[in-house]
């Protein structure tokens, strides 16, 4: 990433965020990197499938959550619950969607080359606002610095990466490793009506079951037909806490 970011900036000079982004797809577009190749090495790209969300998300599949697959044995747990092991979810399983959450899981194995891909679909399509993911989780502590990696090279863009997976941000804190600002990983509390140690996760979410529980911001979709809408709380460092209504 380093030797990108020296070729882009040799021109000399402090650059924008878009500036930057635009001379970062330049330059990818010199290396002959096409919208198409970008797609096939993110394991068929960045979709804007999903009516709730603002902008563009990526998907993986819920079944294939580490502690996702411990917590839905858990009674009381948010992940016994899950949405995205029901519904469509569940009836594309064997279909589409199965096999778009397959081939998004295999591209991770592409390292860096998932990061750029990633980060010229998004500077492509010019998104503002990203979430990892509507459905699935972190992988592993690889898999977050991908996505970090992927926020320094896109800083226009704002990350919200809702997840369980509070060992892989550990390990993260624990080696130092440096998360840019427009990179949000909020740290789901596992159990409904409960709540995480804001002295360990700056940025965490609930799963309430009543309002007059709630401790911080209200995830206003239950009240927008499950949309966002023009709500952008989730990606917001100063909301320390976001509290979504079961349903």
């Amino acid at each position: 990433m380093e030797a990108i970011k020296n070729t882009i900036n040799s021109v000399g000079g402090s650059l924008t965020a878009s500036e930057f982004e635009a001379r970062l797809y330049k330059f990818l577009q010199f290396k002959k990197w096409t919208l198409k190749q970008a797609k096939i090495l993110s394991g068929g790209g960045i979709t804007k499938q999903n009516k709730k969300m603002p902008f563009y998300n990526y998907d993986l599949s819920a079944w294939d959550c580490k502690k996702g697959s411990q917590l839905r044995k858990v009674f009381n747990s948010v992940c016994a619950f899950c949405y995205a092991m029901k519904g469509n979810y569940l009836r594309y399983r064997g279909g589409s969607v199965g096999r778009s959450h397959e081939l998004h899981l295999a591209s991770l194995d592409n390292n860096f080359d998932w990061v750029i891909a990633m980060a010229y679909q998004i500077i492509h399509y010019k998104t503002k606002y990203f979430r990892f993911h509507a459905s699935g989780d972190l992988q592993s502590v690889e898999h977050a610095i991908q996505i970090i990696n992927l926020a320094r090279l896109t800083p226009s863009t704002s990350y919200w990466i809702p997840t369980r997976e509070t060992s892989f941000i550990k390990e993260i804190q624990k080696r130092n490793i440096s998360i840019p600002k427009n990179c949000i990983f909020r740290i789901s509390a596992p159990l409904v009506d409960g709540f995480l140690n804001s002295k360990v996760f700056k940025n965490t979410s609930s799963v309430i079951t009543d309002s007059k529980k709630a401790i911080g911001k209200i995830c206003p979709s239950s009240k927008q037909g499950g949309q966002c809408l023009d709500c952008r709380a989730c990606w917001k460092f100063k909301e320390t806490n976001i509290n979504y209504l079961i349903h």
